[in-house]
């Protein structure tokens, strides 16, 4: 793992293996650099090392200031994925399966070395701060500092499991199945989830509740 970057982007032959988002194709070929990368393909591993590796990363700081163990928790992963590959089932999406077992394994990090009070307990308004990366400033430059900041301070006035749900939906593009599985709650609950952060946030953006949301409901369509 040594050899690959978070800081890099998929080269040209890299990319030869997926279709745009956009394009009809995409799923098929998400399946395919699955598959070759559960059969030992390097290219699949780098790709997808290098298309995820950072939006991990700035996911899993935002759990905990510790960069070091957002750091080794992320190399960690890629190594028991490389070692259990052909073990590994498959995915319809390969964000979601990185992002499901990255949270996982940092949580069970944060417990065990005691540097953070466990993300579940949503008492803490510590425990998931929103930081907006690069790869969010989102909806053609629109997300100026003032916005990005106004945007920032808002979502961590939410309890902590509001913002989760609210950067997995709106920044992250994960459908309601996906973050209901990721936070152990049901598909149900998941969407009333979703609904009473929105509002939560509304109340606090007050006069700016409509431009906000309206980025908000952009970044969305973006992401599908």
């Amino acid at each position: 793992m040594s050899s690959l970057s978070p800081d890099h982007q998929p080269n040209a032959k890299e990319r030869t293996l997926v279709m745009h988002p956009n394009s009809d194709s995409y799923q098929e070929s998400e399946d395919l650099i699955w598959e070759r990368f559960k059969s030992g393909n390097e290219t699949a591993l780098t790709y997808i090392y290098r298309t995820y590796s950072n939006v991990l990363f700035n996911y899993g700081c935002q759990f905990v200031d510790d960069r070091d163990l957002v750091r080794d928790t992320l190399q960690d992963l890629f190594i028991d994925l490389i070692n259990s590959r052909e073990r590994l089932g498959a995915t319809s999406s390969i964000k979601f399966y990185l992002m499901k077992s990255f949270r996982n394994k940092l949580v069970k990090a944060i417990k065990k070395t005691q540097r953070r009070r466990a993300m579940e307990d949503d008492s803490s308004k510590d425990s998931f701060l929103v930081t907006i990366s690069a790869e969010a400033r989102w909806i053609n430059g629109q997300l100026d500092q003032r916005k990005e900041k106004l945007i920032q301070e808002s979502l961590n006035q939410l309890p902590a499991l509001q913002r989760e749900a609210l950067v997995l939906y709106f920044f992250e593009g994960l459908k309601y199945e996906q973050i209901a599985e990721m936070l152990g709650i049901k598909v149900k609950s998941s969407r009333a989830l979703i609904y009473r952060s929105t509002e939560s946030l509304g109340k606090i953006l007050g006069p700016h509740k409509e431009e906000i949301l309206t980025m908000l409901s952009l970044s969305l369509l973006a992401n599908q």
